[in-house]
Parts: structure tokens; C-alpha cells; sequence
């Protein structure tokens, strides 16, 4: 690339210019650290290979692309490129092309099924919610080129925060350091950006750092002024504290109601929670399994399981487990016979409640719950929980729910809890007459405290 053109600053950037060796970079952190600019000088390096050099740009949504659009045409048009409106293509006098492309999901890669390319580029990982479509990608990078690769960008905080920072290191090593998968194995790494980096927009904006400063919110301002990771951008749960992650140093007395929470998945992940209600009606999660990609059989093997190994419960199975409404809803499997998820669990002796799925509410008595200190978890045998509940986003469409995008099945299932435990009472229709499947359904979620087709009572919930 010509210096007329474009040229790497100083620092960073330059730094994130010269790892060619390393096939996956993110370069991300602070707000106006020359990351697009990044991205389109990483794929103009290597047009001379020509036609071999194939590369897409992917942000998720096409009205994303404008800005990138925008500064390619201050940049490419002087390295001989020449834009396909139709297209969102630039192609260049060598044969390299790139694409401009959006990606909503990681259902959106069949589009791509065919494609042998030698650059990826990503503008803002972190809006996704997962990085499925990213690993997906990966396979399309192929063929003759050298110096094949993956390059990303993004500030903190978006639904694909958590995911962004484990896969790259960025808890683990803030400052950025290479990453290596095994012997041989691919490398990858993440390179920190500060807005003090980007001399040349402080030049031309001197006030754009005071204009940060005075957005109000300090988690915000720490995030896009120093790049920091660690700053729960739009938490939900901003009464999380650390102090509800006790050390379990005690066994859960006999006479303690014990109760499960579980939010249903298969290819998304399912969460399970063990849970405990004293004498004071404060809540414990002793244990939880979580997992994905599984079956509902292999999920309700696991869960048994884990509440067989749970130490602080001498050998008890809760009385009841509130589940997601959706595991109620038959399959037809064949020409005779319907199966839902909730029969599996009964086969394994696992009783199942239908949950109260109002989310609004849920939400409000999770809150509640910790701003009483009414709710704790025990140290060490809830670690996703804790992973995923306080990096919870706000939905930006209605900021009094979660973002649907975020990884939150463990908060589901803490929400069909605490929903159970302190929520409000459902107004109840009239009762079904019996026989009918509503009136199976309602003798199933009473549980097995109040019909012997489905087991024996055990303790009675405290709610």
C-alpha cells in the first residue's frame, strides 16, 4: 500500500498492522481508535497477490456497512480500486476483490458454503451474540494466497462481550498476548486500543474526549475512554455484588425446601440450578449443570447426576423443579407417538412445574432479590452463572429487559426460581376437566407432593 493512501499510526495500530504472522488478530477497546481504519488497510496490504487475495467484510446488519463504505472511498479509490454499488464490492486493477457483506446469525453462513477466501475481516465481534458465525467462517479460508487470515475489531460491552473476551484473552491478558490451540494449532491474539492512540481525530476534534466524559455513565466512559473490558457496559444487574458468592461451608439441612430451576436447550445451552430456601426465605444455588448440543435424554442423565454428586445435600432430590414452559410442548416422533421434553425428565424421575416466563417482572425479582440480600450462591459449583448473569446487557429496544441476544440461560432459570420463590401469583382458570390434557399437565406441575402416578412428596416448597 502506497503511504499517499493510507499508513498505520504509531502504536497499536501499527503493532496490529505488523502481526501478518499471527491468524487471528482483534484489535479492540476504546471508542475512535482507528479500528475500521484498521481493518481496511490490513486487507489493502496484500492486493498485490491478485486475484488469489479474495476477502469479505462482515458488520451484522447491511446499514452497518455505510461508515466502512464511507472510508474505503477515501482510501481505496487512490490503490486503483473501484466500488460495484450493486455489489458493496471493491475490486481491484490487480484481481483482488473485497465484499462488504452483513451477517445476522450463524444461519446466514450456507450464503457462503462455496466460497474460498484469504481475508475475513469483522467490524464490531462484540454486537454478535456468539461467535458461531466466526468459527463457522473459518473453513471458507483456503487457496493459494500467503498470509491468510482473520482480522477483528470492537468496543466493549454488546451481547458477544463475554464471548469476545474469553476467546481472545482479553480477562487473562489485558494488554493483549498471543494465544496458541495445541500443537501446530492456529494462534491468535488481541491487541488493547485506546482513544489516545488516534492522534490524528484528537487533532482534528480536540473536545472529543471531554464529549465522552460527560455521557454520565462511569462503566460506559471507562470503557469506550480506556478500552476496559472489565466495565459491565449497559449492565442489567447492576446490584451484583461479589458478596453474594459465598464460600459453602455447610451442609443444606434436611429440613431445607430444595428445588430446581432449569431453562431448556439443545443446540443453545441448557442451565440447571440446584437450589436451597432457609428458614429466613433467603435463597442458595449450591450447584448447576450446564451444557449444549446435547439431547433431552443425555440432559436429564446429566442433571440426575449432579444432584446424585452434590455434596451439601445428602443424597436428596428437590421436590420440584420449575422448568421452561416450552419443554411442555409435544413432538410427534412417529405415525403414533408424541413426546415432549418434560416426559424424559419424568422418566428419570425429575418432575418438572411449568415456570412463570414473565420476563419484565422476573427480571425486577432477581433485582429485588439482591438488593434484600436475599439470594447467594454457593463459591465454585455455580461458575456460569457467575459468568454470564453479571455481564447481562440491557435490550436496546426496551431497557427494562434483557438483551435476547446475550447468553442468558443461566439467568432464565434463576428467573423461574425466584419467580417460584418470592414472584406473584398467577390468576388460575377454571379447573380442567378431568381427563383432559390440561388436567394431566396441572396434576404434573403440582408435583409429586399431590399425585402418587408421579412419585412420592417429599419436602413442601416454601414460597
Amino acid at each position: 500500500m502506497t503511504v499517499e493512501a493510507w499508513k498505520p499510526q504509531r502504536g497499536p495500530q501499527e503493532e496490529a498492522m505488523r502481526a501478518v504472522f499471527v491468524e487471528e488478530v482483534f484489535f479492540g477497546g476504546a471508542a475512535g481508535g482507528g479500528k475500521s481504519d484498521f481493518l481496511l488497510g490490513d486487507y489493502a496490504r496484500d492486493i498485490g497477490q491478485g486475484s488469489c487475495w479474495q476477502g469479505i467484510l462482515f458488520r451484522r446488519s447491511y446499514p452497518e456497512l455505510d461508515e466502512l463504505v464511507h472510508r474505503s472511498h477515501e482510501i481505496y479509490p487512490q490503490l486503483g480500486g473501484e466500488f460495484k454499488v450493486g455489489k458493496y464490492e471493491w475490486h481491484f486493477a490487480t484481481g483482488a476483490i473485497l465484499r462488504l457483506r452483513h451477517m445476522e446469525t450463524e444461519l446466514d453462513f450456507v450464503r457462503y458454503q462455496g466460497f474460498s477466501v484469504s481475508w475475513l475481516g469483522y467490524d464490531e465481534l462484540p454486537n454478535w451474540p456468539n461467535l458461531l458465525h466466526y468459527h463457522r467462517m473459518k473453513s471458507r479460508l483456503r487457496g493459494p494466497a500467503q498470509n491468510k487470515r482473520i482480522r477483528s475489531t470492537g468496543n466493549p460491552g454488546g451481547p458477544g462481550h463475554l464471548a469476545v473476551k474469553e476467546y481472545f484473552g482479553i480477562g487473562e491478558h489485558p494488554k493483549g498476548r498471543i494465544l496458541m490451540e495445541g500443537e501446530g494449532g492456529s494462534t491468535r491474539m488481541f491487541i488493547p486500543s485506546r482513544v489516545t492512540d488516534n492522534r490524528i481525530l484528537l487533532d482534528a476534534d480536540p473536545n472529543y474526549i471531554e464529549r465522552l466524559k460527560e455521557v454520565g455513565d462511569e462503566q460506559l466512559v471507562s470503557a469506550w475512554l480506556e478500552g476496559s473490558w472489565d466495565a459491565l457496559v449497559g449492565q442489567y444487574f447492576t446490584n451484583w455484588r461479589e458478596s453474594r458468592v459465598v464460600v459453602p461451608s455447610f451442609e443444606v439441612p434436611d429440613s431445607w425446601p430444595l428445588f430446581g430451576a432449569l431453562d431448556y436447550g439443545e443446540s443453545a445451552p441448557s442451565s440447571f440450578g440446584l437450589y436451597a430456601q432457609d428458614y429466613d426465605k433467603k435463597v442458595y444455588r449450591i450447584g448447576g449443570y450446564y451444557a449444549s448440543g446435547l439431547a433431552a435424554s443425555q440432559h436429564a442423565t446429566n442433571v440426575e447426576s449432579m444432584i446424585a454428586a452434590c455434596p451439601f445435600i445428602h443424597g436428596r432430590r428437590p421436590s420440584r423443579i420449575v422448568a421452561d414452559p416450552s419443554m411442555f410442548v409435544k413432538r410427534r416422533l412417529k405415525e403414533s407417538v408424541t413426546i415432549s421434553p418434560v416426559d424424559v425428565f419424568v422418566e428419570h424421575g425429575l418432575y418438572l412445574t411449568p415456570a412463570n416466563n414473565d420476563r419484565i417482572t422476573g427480571w425486577r425479582v432477581i433485582n429485588d432479590a439482591l438488593v434484600r440480600e436475599r439470594f447467594f450462591v454457593f463459591d465454585g459449583w455455580n461458575n456460569d452463572l457467575c459468568r454470564t448473569v453479571p455481564a447481562l446487557p440491557r435490550a436496546r429496544s426496551n431497557p427494562e429487559d434483557v438483551d435476547t441476544d446475550a447468553e442468558d440461560h443461566a439467568a432464565d432459570e434463576l428467573r423461574y426460581m425466584l419467580m417460584h420463590c418470592y414472584g406473584p401469583s398467577r390468576k388460575h382458570s377454571k379447573s380442567p376437566r378431568p381427563g383432559s390434557g390440561q388436567h394431566v399437565l396441572n396434576e404434573l406441575a403440582r408435583g409429586p407432593a399431590h399425585s402418587g402416578r408421579y412419585g412420592t412428596a417429599r419436602h413442601p416448597i416454601a414460597a
